[in-house]
């Protein structure tokens, strides 16, 4: 008689071992490995099996039958291996030699990702109330773990097969949840590919959420149920993006982590953060502000002039505390789209009559005397984007792309070396802004419903535009 397949995804349940489940595993370092070896001897949920092998009782033939192995000796076998491949081998051939739970899986996932903490791209959401209120204070929602599992379980419960595991994270202020997702049937038998495993991050005391933004139908339906998880019976909750993506978690608690608000303290800013030792005194919004207690003077020895002292100090009166290089909190891509609004005019040197590449020129290729709209008619729109050869004004279309392991950082680095004039660069190049996609009119970036959070953008085919949906 055939075994009856569960029905739901428990952490009892178990893949077989598999190719596909050795590499899993092959991703670990082998202190990882056995860390992770010694936890699950240790864990009624992850019981090796004890009893002797089919190998054990053939080598033992007509001589007395092996007896079972203790903990005690398990532990001391893994420890003299001396490869990641030997104690896999071992793994899949004697404790666990039917299979992993779905508990160790994500236990594997769990590790490599604390091992390596640039290994996923986050995004951070903030959470609103209903009425398009912040929640503050004992508005905010009273993350708990468990019952949050639970409830995104029994929503998701009739589209998808979700296995949830969570941890605080050793270091950082903030809960760790991992969400396995997969088909309602058949369940599976091998690890879950990465676009069907979707991270949360939920800092302590904030009212925003990092998550790592999959493409998949079933990442999808987890990202719309996240509200109605997080909302009760009495207060509902909405989530919308902060256009801020990073690489590491530390970059996000930096600036969206507790009771950091919207924009947090970067920039210039930042100097005002600083707590205990090192801590300014002061109000942060008067004209002179006050200077750090620590001198500098020796950071300057390679500044034989006094111009590289000023540039020096106004790098620090823009970044403050932020943008040093080995902080941390780091951004490696700020995108952004400049939609400054330039007038008409000759008188502005640099400034085209018009945009259109081929106006302005005769049939025979000879340019016209005056192709200039004129710019005194009061009937014309300030700014047409249809067609920008015909308003008073004309805004072009700029796109702005920073990448590199420090963004900031970089850009504190040119300012003190002249490249850039640190007293007119825009707060959006400082970190002031505290985002990393956004579009930028008047000098500073404005709100976007379009950015790496909860509203997605995809692309229209027909057209090649992009809409939101």
């Amino acid at each position: 008689m055939a075994r009856r397949q569960p029905s739901k995804l428990t952490s009892h349940y178990k893949l077989p071992p598999s190719p596909q489940l050795t590499r899993y595993l092959l991703r670990l370092s082998k202190p990882s490995l056995e860390k992770l070896v010694f936890d699950w001897l240790k864990t009624p949920l992850c019981a090796p099996d004890l009893s002797p092998t089919n190998d054990d009782l053939l080598d033992a033939a007509y001589d007395e039958e092996p007896r079972d192995t203790t903990l005690e000796e398990v532990g001391e076998a893994y420890t003299n291996l001396a490869s990641r491949k030997e104690i896999i081998e071992r793994v899949f051939e004697r404790e666990w030699r039917s299979g992993l739970t779905m508990h160790q899986i994500a236990q594997v996932d769990m590790q490599y990702l604390l091992d390596h903490p640039s290994s996923l791209k986050w995004t951070a959401s903030e959470l609103v109330l209903e009425e398009g209120k912040k929640p503050a204070g004992d508005k905010l929602p009273k993350f708990q773990p468990v019952v949050f599992c639970k409830s995104i379980q029994e929503i998701m419960d009739p589209m998808v097969q979700c296995h949830p595991y969570y941890i605080t994270h050793p270091t950082l202020p903030l809960t760790i949840l991992r969400l396995s997702l997969h088909n309602p049937y058949p369940l599976p038998t091998l690890p879950p590919p990465a676009n069907q495993i979707f991270y949360l991050a939920v800092p302590t005391s904030s009212p925003h959420l990092f998550f790592t933004p999959q493409r998949s139908k079933l990442a999808d339906i987890c990202r719309k149920s996240l509200p109605i998880a997080l909302s009760s019976q009495h207060r509902r909750y909405d989530i919308v993006s902060t256009a801020l993506t990073a690489k590491t978690l530390e970059a996000l608690l930096a600036r969206k982590g507790c009771e950091r608000g919207d924009l947090g303290a970067g920039g210039g800013w930042s100097v005002f953060a600083v707590e205990g030792e090192g801590a300014l005194e002061g109000d942060p919004l008067e004209t002179s502000r006050p200077r750090k207690r620590q001198s500098l003077d020796a950071d300057m020895d390679d500044y034989n002039n006094g111009e590289g002292k000023k540039r020096k100090r106004i790098a620090e009166e823009r970044f403050g505390n932020s943008a040093t290089a080995g902080d941390g909190s780091g951004l490696e891509r700020v995108e952004v789209k400049l939609r400054e609004v330039w007038p008409r005019g000759k008188e502005i040197p640099g400034v085209l009559g018009v945009v259109d590449g081929n106006a302005g020129k005769s049939k025979k290729g000879r340019p016209k005397k005056d192709v200039a709209p004129n710019t005194n008619d009061e009937d014309s729109p300030l700014v047409d984007e249809h067609a920008p050869w015909k308003g008073k004004s004309w805004m072009p279309n700029v796109d702005v792309v920073l990448e590199g392991t420090h963004v900031f950082a970089g850009v504190r680095t040119l300012v003190e070396e002249g490249v850039f004039d640190g007293e007119k660069i825009p707060t959006w190049m400082t970190g002031e802004e505290g985002k990393s996609v956004g579009m930028v009119k008047g000098g500073t970036i404005l709100k976007s419903a379009v950015a790496a959070g909860i509203l997605e953008a995809t692309t229209d085919t027909r057209r090649g535009r992009r809409k939101t949906t």
